[in-house]
């Protein structure tokens, strides 16, 4: 195995593409985890800022501002026409609801005659979905008063009472604690990220070794009076390759179990391992990939650049950076062309699991299976143009 050690010392010579494409990489992985979060910290409600100003102090008026009022943090607004332009200028309030005067009036007339209820004047942050959300609610509130007026003989006291409670009534909900729990999304979303790594990193990183071997004359002169064959030769590389694949593979599934140490508390183990699985697959294409640039005799600008491009062409169509069900019909034919589309496709498939089935092992063994298709057709592809290269 002399090829073999001097091949893994020749790309450990790049200690700098080590860190560039590997470490980085991972650090970047782990900050769009960190972006996610985990779940541990349960449910937060997210308040809006609130600003109401009633100039009408009906009954129905004061509901509706009582319902804007319970969703949110009350910011106090002056009654003036600057203030209100300040608000929104300013971001004071993500929400601001104006309620007219003799608005309660002219909802009562309108739902005893059949009319149109009157409009409410909103100021709405959408930048916030919070505020949103409340523009939804306050409207809800007004139309429910209104239905209720105009489909009853109740007073206006009476709608008000029982509009509220149909609001404050609702379904008993208990969370249920289970043993088993699946794949964080921050690990997910770190593994998913990886694939950039996985890819690119590793064959800049083939690519660069094997063309610093040739460069190298105290390594070509040991090759030289090795006792070593073609093939023997030629498989010694391979190998080679393959470690460097593996070596990146193990390296950010080290660091990715280190980060989110945390989130995967809990998490069965066997879901972790199988969600490997898909990634290996991924790096030994990109060692396949870097082996042809090699073969290809591609220069070091030009291996830099098919690496970066290449993997940001395939995460983005495999699904990287925007969700698989998101989108179109055309992308998505093209994505499942590409070995990243299988790899997140399993991933995916081990997030939803919350335990090890036979169904989900047979599911991510044949997307692994179609990847290594794409390493063996890549393999096979620089073989043939190492062949062609060495009868000219």
């Amino acid at each position: 195995m002399r090829v073999f050690r001097v091949v893994g010392r020749m790309v450990l010579r790049h200690r700098y593409l080590v860190l560039l494409y590997v470490v980085m990489l991972a650090c970047f992985g782990f900050l769009m985890a960190g972006s996610v979060g985990g779940t541990a910290g349960g449910y937060v409600e997210a308040r809006p800022t609130v600003a109401v100003i009633d100039r009408d102090g009906s009954a129905v008026s004061r509901a509706v501002a009582e319902v804007a009022l319970s969703g949110g943090e009350q910011v106090e607004l002056p009654d003036t026409a600057y203030a209100l332009q300040d608000a929104a200028a300013k971001d004071l309030a993500s929400y601001v609801l104006v309620i007219p005067e003799g608005y309660g009036d002219a909802l009562v007339a309108a739902a005893r005659e059949g009319g149109e209820p009157p409009a409410l004047e909103t100021v709405t942050s959408y930048q916030e979905t919070s505020a949103v959300l409340m523009d939804e609610r306050v409207r809800g509130c007004a139309q429910q008063n209104f239905a209720l007026l105009s489909e009853t003989d109740a007073s206006v006291e009476e709608a008000v009472v029982w509009s509220g409670e149909a609001r404050t009534s609702g379904a008993e909900v208990s969370l249920i604690e289970t043993e088993a729990t699946g794949i964080p999304a921050s690990y997910l979303v770190f593994m998913q990220f990886s694939t950039y790594a996985l890819f690119g990193g590793v064959g800049i990183l083939v690519a660069s070794g094997l063309r610093s071997l040739g460069r190298d004359q105290a390594a070509r002169q040991r090759l030289l009076v090795a006792p070593v064959g073609t093939g023997a030769w030629g498989a010694q590389v391979v190998l080679a390759c393959l470690a460097v694949g593996v070596f990146v593979w193990a390296a950010l599934g080290a660091l990715g179990m280190l980060w989110c140490w945390d989130d995967l508390a809990g998490v069965d183990a066997n879901l972790v391992l199988l969600a490997q699985l898909p990634l290996l697959a991924l790096a030994l294409v990109g060692a396949a990939f870097g082996y042809l640039l090699w073969e290809l005799g591609a220069s070091s600008d030009a291996t830099h650049a098919a690496g970066n491009i290449g993997s940001m062409v395939l995460t983005f169509l495999g699904g990287t950076w925007v969700q698989q069900a998101s989108m179109g019909a055309a992308v998505a034919a093209v994505g499942r062309a590409t070995p990243v589309w299988w790899v997140v496709s399993a991933l995916a498939r081990v997030y939803e699991a919350t335990a090890l089935t036979t169904d989900l092992m047979t599911e991510v063994a044949a997307s692994c299976g179609v990847v290594l298709l794409f390493a063996a057709a890549i393999a096979v592809a620089g073989a043939a143009v190492g062949r062609a290269r060495s009868r000219t």
